[in-house]
């Protein structure tokens, strides 16, 4: 299995876990924060499931048609992502405004922190394998997530602040604009993702200084290269390299063609650059 979609199944199977607990404590206590933060928490399960389609349907080998892969099908799977979030902000919103309030009993506290402690576990876990290995659905999986967290951490402090609605009635309202605080969070979020992923999806340069350095490190080898242009193109978790190379006078167009084979193989094994299809653009001082 890869480690892609290993952290994914763990983290759905996190959310499911942390769901349940919320959405029966919300329903039974009558609370319509934790019912929100509860039903925020089994979307996040329902995109770990598009994100595990989503990372199968990028894996696929390119076609004759489809010639730098599959890769940006992770941004497509992150725009539903997107808008499965924004539906359920408003949802939020509008569940919060109609809800009552009710006090909740303060051994909802011990609940509320074993779910920040597990979805806090979950979100370090793809922070870090996300950034490693240049997943684009594990960082998009990353700050949706964050939003959940947040929201938990609303929920904690409403709660708090629930307990002294007996003696100060005015903070009965805390509820009701903590839910709707929640919802609009939600719906930042989501806008957020879908305007990221829209730019990413029609075709977006990366100023990778990292893999930039290592590219020139690497074609520093080549004697016969005086210059280069680099631009790299995302293609979710991979690069699409375009490569300009300015080489010396009288170059033979054998010589030239050995030359750029030996560089696109050289590039695309290197594994740490995470670029898969390479482009080179070959001119000389004369056709300059």
């Amino acid at each position: 299995m890869k480690l892609e979609t290993a952290i994914i199944i763990y983290s759905m199977i996190n959310n499911l876990i942390i769901s349940s607990l919320k959405i029966v404590g919300g329903l039974l206590l009558g609370l319509s924060s934790l019912m929100a933060d509860g039903l925020h928490t089994f979307v996040d399960f329902i995109t770990d499931i598009i994100s595990i389609i989503g990372i199968k349907f990028s894996k696929k080998k390119p076609t004759k048609h489809h010639p730098f892969g599959y890769g940006k099908i992770e941004y497509l799977t992150n725009l539903y992502i997107g808008v499965i979030l924004f539906l359920l902000g408003t949802f939020i919103i509008v569940h919060g405004l109609i809800s009552k309030t009710v006090i909740p009993p303060i051994s909802l506290l011990g609940v509320l922190l074993v779910a920040l402690c597990l979805k806090l576990a979950a979100i370090l876990t793809m922070h870090i394998v996300g950034e490693k290995i240049h997943s684009q659905l594990l960082i998009t999986s990353t700050e949706e997530s964050k939003t959940d967290l947040y929201s938990s951490i609303g929920v904690l402090f409403i709660t708090i602040i629930l307990q002294f609605a007996n003696k100060y009635e005015f903070l009965t309202y805390v509820n009701v604009i903590g839910t709707v605080l929640i919802g609009l969070y939600v719906i930042k979020t989501a806008i957020e993702i879908m305007a990221h992923n829209s730019m990413s999806l029609i075709g977006e340069t990366i100023e990778d200084e990292e893999t930039i350095n290592k590219i020139n490190k690497y074609l520093k080898e080549f004697k016969d290269i005086e210059d280069t242009r680099i631009r790299l193109i995302k293609y979710g978790s991979y690069y699409k390299l375009e490569l300009g190379l300015d080489v010396i006078d009288n170059m033979s167009l054998r010589r030239i063609t050995n030359l750029e084979n030996k560089v696109r193989k050289g590039i695309i094994r290197h594994r740490s650059l995470k670029v898969k299809y390479v482009s080179i653009y070959v001119t000389n001082k004369f056709e300059k």
